[in-house]
């Protein structure tokens, strides 16, 4: 008998007494009702996923995934995907703004590898997970095989059990790659229509007009 894939999961609802409790919680904090606007939301839907009345932010985890996307053979990017492992470099250096905020939040910063073009083999502070070396050009077929995209959900699971095992309150999982604006505008628009966006995803890095209308589905 076939197993479903962990993504298949359904993903716990959030706690609606923790809820219930937070918003309480909030009317009696010596302020004016409403005053911190909607950081008064957040901390109360934070509440709920976390279900407790008074929510944590620390410790906090941030991972940041690298890989390319082979769509940047239809003049899509600014740069070339070179400048991918050179990103990844200055993330794991400490060098990049992610990299100073969070110092500063006191947060855990990791880099993890799914598949760049240049892979970073043997580079320090990152964690190799690649699905690829990068993924095929959308416009010409799928990006990627069911094998690639199993292998980079495993990714980004894994870092999330990670930031669990490490005790963290929240978790940030964010990208960086040479043609991501491109796969996140279509990734976008697989959502009912009722909630697809309005238009074309923008102009990414530095992207002429011209190059952002090639980010257009064809």
């Amino acid at each position: 008998m076939a197993t479903e894939p962990w993504w298949h999961d359904p993903i716990p609802a959030p706690d609606e007494a923790a809820r219930a409790a937070a918003q309480r919680r909030q009317a009696e904090l010596t302020k004016p009702p409403g005053s911190l606007g909607r950081l008064e939301a957040v901390a109360v839907q934070l509440a709920a996923l976390q279900a407790t009345s008074v929510p944590r932010v620390d410790p906090l985890h941030v991972t940041v995934f690298a890989a390319d996307h082979g769509v940047a053979v239809e003049g899509v990017s600014a740069f070339p995907q070179a400048v991918t492992l050179e990103m990844v470099r200055n993330f794991a250096r400490g060098g990049a703004a992610i990299s100073v905020l969070a110092r500063e939040l006191g947060a855990t910063l990791e880099v993890v590898d799914v598949g760049t073009a240049h892979p970073a083999a043997g580079l320090a502070g990152v964690i190799a997970a690649r699905a690829g070396a990068g993924t095929a050009n959308l416009c010409d077929g799928p990006a990627m095989t069911t094998a690639q995209r199993d292998a980079a959900l495993d990714a980004g699971r894994a870092a999330a059990g990670r930031a669990a095992a490490a005790g963290a309150h929240v978790f940030i999982g964010g990208d960086m790659g040479i043609g991501n604006t491109p796969p996140a505008d279509r990734r976008c628009r697989l959502r009912p229509p009722a909630r697809a966006p309005a238009g074309p995803g923008g102009p990414g890095t530095g992207l002429d007009a011209a190059g952002a209308r090639r980010t257009r589905p064809r």
